[in-house]
């Protein structure tokens, strides 16, 4: 039975204070680690400033390099404009909050969780409920390839196509992840989107271009006249050279950039 209790939107169970939890700590607060939460809150602001968020609801989550079965996500009650790289939330697998804020989502927890328990390749998850994403996702059916961007997603995106409410409930999210598969970016139906990568620059930019393509396709569709779709081969000669490895942390770079001609807060160890 679907829960619908929504007290149980929050979740704040602290983790006991134990050798392990120190252990961890002292991995999540190395110079690696504080680069990887300074991406992270940096991506969090840029979905913001694309108008790519949704109030309190969405998340991105990033494992812990060196401590893989932990995570980091947003806290419950900011948003993503007012999100920084020390006011990110540390869980473990079980739901605990190792550090940081006092509480987080549990939607946020049950879809993030199960993709980095079901999915090792994944290091960076991005849900979010953008609006022509959204709009597209109540059409229940995959992207074409219409243009170069959106060829990228050919072949390695999927829908889930039920929609079970408010996700409050950790088995609700069994179904997701099988939908998910082994694909990088998912159509939930009359909900969202969400895309996974092996960093948080793969998953931001994917974010961004899948939002982009669902506009295009809809935008396209509403001329009414038949749509001209990139053929399989060329889609795929297009899709493989936009998932470059190197084609995302030099574009993230790029991306960066602009957000600091704007804000810069984001990063509390910001040399002065």
């Amino acid at each position: 039975m679907i829960n619908t209790d929504p007290a149980t939107i929050v979740r704040n169970k602290v983790a006991d204070n134990t050798a392990e939890k120190e252990r961890i700590l002292e991995i999540a607060n190395s110079t690696e680690a504080r680069h990887e939460r300074v991406k992270l809150a940096a991506a969090y602001r840029i979905l913001a400033r694309l108008g790519l968020d949704d109030g309190l609801a969405g998340h991105i989550s990033l494992r812990v390099p060196g401590a893989p079965d932990y995570f980091w996500v947003n806290p419950f009650g900011k948003l993503f404009s007012e999100v920084t790289a020390d006011t990110l939330v540390l869980v473990n697998h079980a739901g605990e909050i190792i550090d940081g804020w006092p509480m987080i989502n549990q939607a946020g927890f049950c879809i993030h969780s199960a993709i980095h328990q079901a999915r090792p390749d994944v290091t960076c998850a991005c849900h979010t409920h953008p609006p022509a994403g959204s709009a597209y996702s109540a059409l229940g059916m995959l992207l074409e390839p219409l243009d170069q961007t959106g060829c990228s997603f050919f072949e390695d995106h999927a829908i889930y196509t039920d929609y079970t409410g408010i996700v409050l409930d950790e088995q609700q999210t069994e179904d997701i992840t099988a939908a998910l598969g082994t694909k990088r970016a998912l159509i939930l139906a009359n909900h969202g989107l969400l895309t996974t990568g092996a960093s948080v620059e793969q998953a931001l930019l994917d974010m961004i271009d899948m939002e982009r393509t669902c506009a295009v396709n809809l935008r396209a569709m509403a001329t009414g006249r038949p749509l001209k779709v990139v053929p399989p081969e060329v889609a795929r000669q297009s899709r493989s050279v936009l998932t470059q490895p190197m084609r995302y942390p030099f574009q993230w770079e790029a991306v960066v950039r602009q957000l600091d001609r704007h804000e810069t807060d984001y990063n509390p160890w910001r040399a002065k």
